[in-house]
């Protein structure tokens, strides 16, 4: 079906004309989006997990497999493994991302700017707008933002590529005026689905993001990002796990259904489902977990049913293994029953997903404490955020892990002098899970954890992880000027070891 009808049936179905928790309202009143600014905030935030094309290839198998989150099915191995080009992942969310989300959210923070009783929901466009960007920006580097989404409104239809630097002082510009922006008088925040039109909780998000970001330049530009750290701190982050920014997804068919294109459900777990069984942890995350004592181990996967040696496990036998990267599940000892599932709760349509944690805020303290940007301890933050991830698994229906067991894994595992920066980067990594993109950003900041050599003979890279994803080919025909200004800046070629701007390790 052609793409332009696909997604005027997305319009037509999603749609929300007050500020409400109610779903329902997403079935019961369809209204056009197109003269709706609640309809269209509604239909962004849906998008952002529940695009199951996207999630799939951009979130599953390519940085999913590139940070070793997952590991064994054919796509995640095949491509997310063995660095093999294919030009529909590498370029999914690059489309689907510009027609489906900014697009809209521009649409809106035009049709909002100027009115008084507007005023919050016009924050809020420049708040998605941001988080919709940053994704683009730092998976791909240098892209098209401060003409974006307005081909309509202005007649851009062959946008400037800004520069990552730039488009990065933009987000610390518009966050901080969506922060001061925001305010009780402001009118409602219609057909907000993350958090009912709740103007402090949009606030802090708004901090939270603006230190995720801020850290995010800290080995490029280090007084920058101290400023910025220091500013979203002093304004407030997330203060506990209430404040998480979570999609409620809703027990709906997935988007693959000619003429009924639905971002309703989890798209990644819509992605997990569809990947014929391939759903499997990799060695490199079920071992960190299992030899460190860790609650979430049990919390996100499932023992094994098959023995290394065929049939069933020996008595004795480790339960929990997970699949090497670079190889496929059916080449593990024993085959796939001999390797961790995911746990079945983890791949529901209904599967909550989790866009901005309290977890993460408190794990970039901890480094922003370290590194002297922020006052507190670094020791405490790290704790903080480690008992935060263990216990935002129960979101999804996890049974939630017993305070004495947190409490003995965090007295055994505290933040130590000197590793400090490899543990905080390390346990973002676990906290990341499911929202593999953030995780890819932030190990290629990092460089930890300390990923599994890719050995395998046919990987296209010789084993090297690629550092950003590749353009559309067909943009050196739609915006070829543009282009080809933004491929001079970043190593003259549309390759995908050719690193962004803030990626200098």
């Amino acid at each position: 079906m052609k793409f332009k009808n696909i997604l005027l049936a997305a319009l037509v179905t999603f749609a929300t004309v007050s500020c409400t928790d109610n779903f329902d309202e997403l079935e019961k009143d369809p209204v056009a989006l197109s003269a709706n600014p609640a309809g269209q905030l509604s239909f962004t935030q849906l998008c952002m997990s529940g695009d199951g094309y996207y999630q799939w290839r951009a979130n599953l198998i390519y940085s999913g497999g590139f940070v070793q989150h997952y590991a064994g099915a054919w796509n995640v191995t095949e491509f997310g493994s063995k660095f093999k080009k294919n030009d529909d992942y590498a370029t999914a969310i690059w489309r689907n991302g510009y027609a489906n989300e900014l697009k809209g959210i521009v649409d809106v923070i035009e049709k909002t700017s100027g009115k008084a009783d507007m005023v919050n929901m016009n924050a809020v466009a420049k708040i998605m707008r941001v988080m919709i960007a940053q994704r683009i920006t730092d998976l791909y580097g240098d892209c098209p933002y401060s003409e974006a989404g307005q081909g309509f409104s202005k007649g851009i239809v062959t946008p400037k590529y800004d520069k990552q630097e730039d488009i990065y002082n933009q987000f610390f510009a518009e966050l901080e005026e969506a922060f001061v922006q925001l305010n009780a008088g402001g009118g409602a925040i219609n057909g907000d689905l993350f958090y009912n039109g709740d103007v402090s909780k949009w606030k802090k998000l708004a901090n939270t993001i603006r230190l995720r970001l801020a850290m995010r330049i800290s080995e490029v530009k280090p007084a920058e990002a101290e400023k910025q750290a220091k500013a979203a701190f002093q304004n407030g982050v997330f203060e506990s796990n209430l404040d998480n920014c979570i999609m409620k997804h809703l027990d709906y068919p997935f988007n693959d259904t000619p003429g009924a294109l639905d971002f309703r459900g989890n798209g990644l777990s819509y992605a997990l489902i569809g990947n014929e069984n391939g759903d499997h942890f990799s060695s490199l995350m079920i071992n960190f977990l299992k030899n460190n004592g860790d609650p979430r181990l049990t919390m996100l996967a499932t023992p094994k049913t098959g023995g290394a040696a065929g049939g069933a496990p020996l008595p004795g036998e480790d339960l929990y293994i997970g699949n090497t990267p670079g190889l496929f599940q059916w080449e593990m000892p024993g085959g796939s029953n001999a390797i961790s599932g995911i746990q079945p709760y983890l791949k529901l349509r209904t599967t909550p997903f989790l866009h901005v944690s309290y977890s993460e805020s408190q794990l970039l303290l901890a480094e922003a404490a370290y590194r002297g940007w922020v006052t507190g301890s670094a020791a405490d933050y790290y704790k903080k955020g480690v008992e935060a991830g263990i216990r935002q698994l129960e979101i999804y229906g996890a049974t939630p892990a017993t305070p004495a067991a947190i409490n003995t894994y965090l007295t055994a595992k505290p933040l130590v002098a000197g590793s400090e920066k490899e543990q905080i980067a390390t346990q973002l990594w676990v906290t990341y899970l499911f929202n593999s993109i953030e995780a890819y950003s932030n190990w290629r900041r990092t460089g930890f954890p300390q990923l599994l050599p890719i050995t395998n003979p046919d990987s296209e890279t010789n084993g090297v992880t690629p550092k950003r994803l590749y353009y559309p080919n067909d943009e050196m025909q739609k915006n070829g000027v543009n282009y080809t200004d933004a491929l001079s800046r970043m190593g003259g070629t549309n390759d995908w070891l050719n690193k962004v701007w803030w990626d200098v390790n």
